[in-house]
This record gives structure tokens, C-alpha cells and sequence, in this order.
């Protein structure tokens, strides 16, 4: 028993230690570039598989990009992925994205977007400002 309350106490600590360092690049995460942005309205999730729309606007220094969309459950899990480039896509479109209800759940839903563009030989990268919708019971 006092072996049992010891490991608990140790494990105890060692969580809330972690918790005090916090991650090493949230500083980094929070250089947000202006080079774009993805939205979405708030959507009732329907059973089944439907189509979502949301919007997408990329606005990079240079005419070469490349745009990557990702959704985000709210649990942090990767809902669904999208790339767009120059060569192929529009700097702004409506488009939609399919969803199927068992795939992911009612909350507030994540978009995040990393734009790469190329400025003379080089690539450079960075993540626009995420923004959030919902998925709502009807």
C-alpha cells in the first residue's frame, strides 16, 4: 500500500512537472504569418457523408505557393488534409471538403494552413493563423 501511494506520488510530480516546462516551441507557434487564411461557417454535422463548404485565400510576397489545410477534431486528431498550389488552384476559391459523421464528432473543429512559396532558390515556409468552426447537433 505505501508502495502504491509512493508510485502514485512519484508519477503525480513528474506530470505536474511537465506541465510547468510546457513545450519547447510554443513561441514558435504563435509566429503567425499573413500570408493567407482558411475559413469555414459553423455546420450542422449530418449523418452520412455530405459535403462542407469552406473558403481559402492565399496571399503569399511571391506568385509561386503551395497551400496545406488541415482539420482538426476536437480532440486534436487530423480530420482531413487538402493541398493547393499556384500551377493549378486559385489564390482564393470556395471549395468543399467531404465528411462522414462517424469520422469525427460535435465541438469546435480546427483549420489550420502552412503556406511555402519559393523566393529565388529558396523555399520558405510558415503557418497562417488558425481558425476554428463547429460542428452542431441539428
Amino acid at each position: 500500500m505505501l508502495r502504491t501511494s509512493l508510485a502514485r506520488l512519484g508519477t503525480a510530480t513528474m506530470v505536474a512537472s511537465l506541465l510547468v516546462v510546457g513545450p519547447t516551441g510554443s513561441a514558435e507557434a504563435r509566429d503567425f504569418k499573413p500570408w493567407g487564411k482558411a475559413v469555414s461557417k459553423n455546420h450542422v454535422l449530418k449523418r452520412g457523408c455530405h459535403d462542407y463548404a469552406y473558403r481559402y485565400k492565399v496571399k503569399p510576397p511571391t506568385k509561386q505557393w503551395s497551400a496545406e489545410i488541415f482539420f482538426v477534431t476536437p480532440n486534436g486528431t487530423g480530420l482531413a488534409h487538402r493541398a493547393f498550389d499556384s500551377a493549378a488552384n486559385p489564390a482564393k476559391d470556395r471549395v468543399k471538403l467531404t465528411v462522414c459523421s462517424p469520422s469525427t464528432d460535435y465541438g469546435k473543429h480546427k483549420i489550420k494552413m502552412k503556406i511555402t512559396y519559393t523566393r529565388g532558390d529558396a523555399m520558405v515556409v510558415g503557418w497562417v493563423k488558425p481558425t476554428t468552426f463547429r460542428f452542431t447537433r441539428r
